[in-house]
């Protein structure tokens, strides 16, 4: 067995590891010291077979579990809609239901988001209304609670931050993981997510998914509440009663 199958068969005894625990996990059976341990971490990184999921984090590939969510059509249609009429705009669009794996307490959320630069939010908050479709401008909690049924498929338009982590599913811009922990715990719309439940969020998300910290942290910055994120963070690596 080669070294490389050696470190690989230790390190899948792990959900992810840092070089200390793998050290550890190959208890003096190969003569690595730590700058060799990584020198090779680094060559199972370029051929793929291992994966960086944070900073001193790997997973074995495979093993990892992304949140890449398929939008649907009303949320696709969105995204190709006002991606031909503002081609040179940054945009993304997401959907109610894909937060409600990772809630506590389950409220029905049908709600299509739609993410734009400042711009040309209120140009296509009036074109949905033209079209007519039921939509909501940056919304906050008092508006919902007055005026939104959040089960009947309404369209909010958001302000989209500068710099936001994104990823493309079958050509449609989406959120990543990161960027939705992060505006979860930030957002008006999102009140009934924060407090105690987000707490819950952020250790179901981990639990769920991989979660790329760096990222986490880079885009909490850009939305000034990275210290509140980190801690929450750290803290719901715990069990939650």
């Amino acid at each position: 067995m080669t070294i490389e199958s050696q470190i690989l068969e230790v390190a899948a005894s792990f959900d992810s590891f840092s070089v200390s625990q793998l050290l550890e996990g190959l208890g003096g059976t190969l003569s690595l010291d730590r700058t060799r341990l990584n020198w090779y971490l680094s060559r199972l990184a370029e051929d793929g077979k291992i994966v960086r999921v944070s900073h001193g984090k790997y997973t074995v590939a495979g093993k990892e579990k992304l949140f890449r969510p398929e939008p649907g059509p009303k949320a696709a249609g969105l995204y190709r809609q006002f991606r031909a009429a503002f081609p040179e705009m940054s945009m993304c669009v997401y959907e109610g239901p894909w937060l409600s794996q990772f809630m506590h307490h389950l409220a029905s959320n049908q709600v299509t988001y739609i993410e734009v630069e400042k711009d040309i939010a209120e140009t296509v908050f009036h074109r949905l209304q033209d079209e007519g479709e039921t939509v909501f401008l940056r919304p906050d909690a008092d508006l919902i609670y007055k005026y939104v049924n959040m089960d009947a498929g309404a369209v909010f338009v958001k302000h989209l931050t500068s710099e936001s982590p994104l990823q493309t599913v079958s050509e449609t811009k989406v959120p990543t993981l990161e960027k939705l922990l992060v505006d979860m715990y930030c957002d008006p719309d999102f009140f009934y997510l924060q407090g105690a439940e987000y707490n819950r969020i952020m250790h179901s998300a981990r639990s769920r998914y991989v979660i790329n910290l760096s990222r986490l942290l880079r885009y909490a910055r850009r939305r000034n509440v990275a210290g509140a994120i980190q801690t929450i963070y750290e803290n719901s690596e715990y069990d939650i009663d």
